[in-house]
């Protein structure tokens, strides 16, 4: 009887054991924005932002980035047997624009595309294809949304949408507010391209999630839609305003998204309106709030399918934006430098050039107001390549970013 207490003893005192949960292995395929060109540094690269969510839900085994700056889409298909042979669960295919630039021609970048598709699925794995991305050529700016809408066509279920999301409004060029140097996206741009893997749910979602704020008060009760389903949400600060991103699969209906805001999650006003595209497929949609509350604020879509029924997302919960050092844009516009700049508090800061080599060449120091100053600066004279614009202050914070001087 003694030993049988004991044993019984012992078996409370041992920890519960759960399932082993699935780690999945990723290999990324593609160009320089795959690489993570246009970031600050790898961890601010959509493939960087991708492999910390996911191994912070414990869902990661690795990330293995077989990306080539200036690589066409044939590299990828010669790489497929490099890539497959890590044994990957999911690939990453993403060759944005330089097939298109360089006048590849859509069909051949198109039948690219489906080959490394069909070689991935075939061999039992996942593959999703990103869509173009927007950039600054007037000559092929039309082509690159034509493609776009080729990749979304052709691989309806397995794409990532990396078009819409970068894209200035009401044109083909690549918003300033995204763009490190018209070609590549800055770390706000990558955070975008990022938001929209997770839209694409490449790992499926599991309970062991990261812990999220306290929730919102429930939006008040409604009938919902049987129509529509939200596949993501999300909210985040991009230099002074608020990017909203959000998917939706919808059955048919005739559906309008009304974007809410709320300082005190119960009264929330109506800030956008965008009718949803009707055709069964999962869409992806964008909205900037230019004018956010300088206070934690609460954001929610609600969907309303032929003007009777609707459905609520989530409540997402976005804390005031805390602002640090960091340079979010720098280009070229004629003989200027123009950068705009991130600051904690009003301050002096200094700049200073570096080209490949490392050799420092000495800007005039700047005030700035926070949160943000953009200066124009005379272009020293230099050779075309690579440069590295740092910002110090005199607290010791840094921030550096990589321009091109063609």
């Amino acid at each position: 009887m003694r030993n049988l207490i004991s044993v019984i003893a012992v078996a409370f005192l041992l920890p519960m054991q759960t399932p082993a949960q699935t780690r999945y292995k990723i290999v990324v395929l593609g160009s320089s924005s795959a690489y993570g060109v246009g970031a600050s540094i790898p961890d601010s690269s959509w493939v960087g932002r991708t492999k910390a969510y996911y191994k912070s839900l414990h869902q990661l085994d690795t990330i293995i980035n077989l990306a080539v700056p200036g690589s066409f889409s044939d590299s990828g298909v010669k790489l497929l047997p490099k890539a497959l042979s890590y044994k990957p669960d999911i690939v990453l295919v993403s060759f944005p624009s330089n097939d298109i630039v360089a006048d590849v021609g859509i069909p051949t970048y198109m039948s690219n595309l489906r080959k490394m598709y069909a070689a991935v699925t075939a061999a039992g794995k996942k593959c999703y294809i990103s869509t173009t991305q927007p950039r600054d050529d007037k000559y092929t700016e039309p082509v690159l949304k034509v493609a776009r809408d080729s990749v979304v066509k052709e691989f309806p279920t397995n794409y990532l949408q990396f078009y819409d999301p970068l894209v200035a409004p009401g044109s083909y060029d690549i918003n300033p507010l995204y763009s490190a140097e018209g070609t590549h996206p800055n770390n706000a741009g990558h955070r975008l391209l990022f938001q929209s893997v997770l839209a694409a749910q490449i790992i499926p979602s599991t309970s062991s999630t990261p812990p999220s704020p306290p929730p919102a008060p429930p939006p008040p009760p409604v009938r919902s839609s049987p129509s529509l389903v939200f596949k993501g949400f999300s909210a985040q600060w991009i230099d002074l305003s608020v990017v909203l991103n959000w998917s939706a699969l919808d059955s048919g209906a005739n559906v309008d998204f009304f974007v809410g805001r709320s300082t005190d999650g119960t009264s929330y006003e109506s800030i956008f309106h965008e009718k949803a595209i009707s055709d069964s497929m999962i869409r992806h949609y964008s909205f900037t709030d230019q004018n956010p509350s300088a206070s934690r604020s609460f954001y929610r879509i609600g969907a309303v399918a032929d003007k009777k029924d609707t459905t609520w997302s989530d409540v997402l919960i976005l804390d005031a934006r805390v602002t640090g050092l960091a340079i979010e844009k720098v280009y070229i516009a004629g003989l200027d430098i123009i950068t705009t700049i991130d600051l904690p508090k009003d301050e002096t800061f200094r700049l200073v050039l570096f080209n490949m080599g490392g050799v420092p060449i000495q800007l005039p120091s700047h005030a700035g107001r926070a949160p943000a100053v953009t200066l124009d600066i005379p272009l020293p004279s230099l050779p075309a390549g690579i440069y590295y614009l740092q910002a110090a202050t005199p607290d010791g914070q840094r921030a550096i970013k990589a321009f091109t001087i063609l």
